[in-house]
This record gives structure tokens, sequence and C-alpha cells, in this order.
């Protein structure tokens, strides 16, 4: 850490999530200053992993007090550097709120075609847990084994299906 301000700012978040879901050390850092487009590089300060939406809003007012910039990261397997998290002048580095530990299905409506789910939730999980029931998410990027359900909306995630389903937006 470079100074007593990130010191602080990291001990505060380590209050928050706890000081095992937070990443500091530079080597940790390493795989999140891009993610699968790698010509684009961000300056990452520390990697937050909330468990919760309580966390996830104490970090983020934490940081926008502090004017520090963030970002939200799923897996990271998008081709746009949507992952990556910017700085901006005033302060380079930047904090990634990694959704990971966000991967449930909180519920399930299948009256209505409707689920709602964490944004962690890897992709296929969620096929993989209607199927039973004859449904199934139809954005299948190729990425679908290791991507999130935050990430696909992200980026407006689409896949073969997209072509008879439509992408993200339209589910």
């Amino acid at each position: 850490m470079s100074n007593s301000f990130e010191t602080n700012l990291i001990q505060q978040m380590q209050q928050i999530v706890g000081a095992q879901h937070v990443s500091h050390e530079a080597a940790e850092l390493l795989v999140y200053e891009c993610d699968a487009m790698t010509t684009h590089k961000g300056q990452t300060l520390a990697v937050v992993f909330p468990h919760t939406t309580e966390e996830v809003s104490q970090v983020v007012h934490l940081l926008h007090d502090n004017n520090v910039p963030f970002g939200p990261r799923g897996a990271g397997t998008g081709l746009s550097s949507g992952a990556i998290a910017l700085g901006c002048e005033a302060y380079p580095r930047a904090v990634i709120i990694e959704m990971a530990r966000m991967n449930k299905i909180l519920e399930t409506d299948y009256a209505n075609r409707r689920a709602i789910v964490q944004p962690g939730l890897i992709n296929i999980r969620l096929s993989q847990a209607i199927a039973d029931r004859g449904y199934h998410y139809a954005p299948d990027p190729s990425s679908q084994t290791s991507c999130t359900i935050g990430g696909n909306v992200a980026e407006n995630a689409g896949g073969p299906h997209c072509l008879k389903y439509g992408a993200t937006t339209n589910h």
C-alpha cells in the first residue's frame, strides 16, 4: 500500500466484508487488471468480495464518500474491457467489487417465467437449475460455463441462441 489513506480505506472495507474478502497485495491484483481482453488494463487498489446486497451498499457508500473510483466485476470473461475498473486523474487506482460470492438463485416463478438471481451466478447454472421444468436461460455466450449473469446483463451477452431468442436485454 502506498499511503495511510489507502491503508485506512482497505481496513474499512475489511470491517465491512471481512479481512479474508479483500485482496490488496500486488500479486493478488494481477488477474484483475484486465478481463479476457488483455490489451486494456486498469490499476487496481483492491478487490472486494461482498456476500450480501447490504455489504455492496456499504462498500459503495464508503468508496463514494472518499471519491475512490470503483466498478463491479463478474467473471472477467468478456472481451470489451468492461470488467476492469478505471481510475481517474485525481485517483488512478480503482477498487473492484467482485460479485463471485453473490451466486444464488433467490426465486424461480415458473408461472410468470421469471427468476431472481444474484449477479455472481454462473450463466449455465441457471439453465441447469430450471431444465427439469422445461426452461432454459437463452443467452449462451461461449463462456457460459464461467461467465456470470451480472456480466451478461452488463454486456448484453448473446451467443448462438440469441438469433432465435434475443440477447440478455430480451430476458
